[in-house]
């Protein structure tokens, strides 16, 4: 850990604000954006952070970092990113968690990058007709379908993840990414910006039991088929790496109870409760599963 440095009134800092403007709203943090050198401020705390280990920087360093010799105008655009992205501390200056964010979100390409890739062919068939399933990405979404149009799969990935990399391997990253959300979302916590959000299983819409999750706050949602709930639970994903299959190796909708909703069984309507026959090799689990979503039990038994 360095001393903090010290700061003079020839590098252009003054003290700290006396009243502290409570700027809430998402247009004026958006505008605070708005000048490049408000980026390049950001970018700058970010990289300082990452190639020194150090959170904060001085005044001095950071403007001799951005590359601005006018020490008033480097203070004015960042006193415009203060409280919101950037803070002081006896160190300096460095990213909240806000910035972190927004940084990630720049060099992610997430507001710039326009990505459009496919249709490819996968080494996969469709779930539903047997036919060769393909994948698609576009506008930072990635698809699974087949010729006949059947839905297999879908997931936003963030366009920085693209690059260098084939839609096979987008696939298997997507469906890396969906499936930390619904851990995510089973523990109450949304996926995307971390409010509360509650997941439900829903028996009297979809043609088979669906789990769905929609955030009051951010809107995101999670829709797919109730069994998908079954694979980040210890139990099931052991039970199925035991007989050969893993998200690792295997894709989703190749799953034999997640391609086939003959082993579930609507127990309860009000609450929902269903029940699940998780069966490989001979063997098969008998999975409780509630309204949220939770798996309640597991009942191993053997067909042999």
């Amino acid at each position: 850990m360095t001393a903090p440095s010290e700061e003079t009134a020839t590098d252009g800092e003054t003290t700290d604000r006396e009243e502290t403007d409570e700027r809430g709203s998402p247009a004026d943090a958006f505008a605070a954006l708005s000048d490049p050198l408000r980026v390049s401020i950001l970018r700058e705390l970010s990289a300082h952070h990452r190639t020194t280990g150090e959170e904060a920087v001085g005044f001095a360093d950071l403007r001799r970092r951005v590359g601005v010799r006018d020490s008033g105008r480097f203070r004015y655009h960042l006193n415009e990113l203060r409280d919101r992205f950037v803070e002081k501390s006896e160190a300096g200056y460095r990213l909240t968690h806000a910035g972190v964010q927004i940084v990630a979100a720049i060099l992610a390409g997430t507001y710039t990058a326009d990505v459009s890739m496919g249709p490819t062919e996968l080494d996969s068939e469709c779930s539903a007709c047997g036919r060769r399933a393909f994948a698609t990405c576009e506008d930072g979404r990635c698809r699974v379908t087949c010729p006949n149009d059947h839905a297999l799969f879908q997931w936003s990935v963030p366009p920085n993840a693209t690059v260098g990399a084939t839609l096979p391997e987008i696939v298997d990253l997507a469906e890396v990414l969906a499936f930390q959300a619904i851990e995510q979302a089973l523990i109450g916590v949304c996926p995307k910006c971390y409010d509360p959000i509650e997941t439900r299983i829903v028996t009297n819409g979809p043609p088979r039991p669906i789990l769905r999750a929609v955030c009051d706050t951010c809107g995101a949602r999670i829709v797919g088929p109730a069994e998908f709930c079954l694979l980040v639970d210890p139990d099931v994903t052991a039970f199925c790496r035991r007989h050969g299959l893993t998200l690792r190796d295997d894709h989703v909708w190749e799953f034999p109870f997640v391609r086939d909703d003959a082993g579930v069984t609507v127990v309860d309507q009000d609450p929902p409760r269903l029940e699940v026959d998780v069966s490989l090799g001979g063997e098969t689990l008998s999975v409780s599963v509630d309204e949220r979503g939770h798996v309640l039990e597991i009942d191993p038994s053997d067909e042999t």
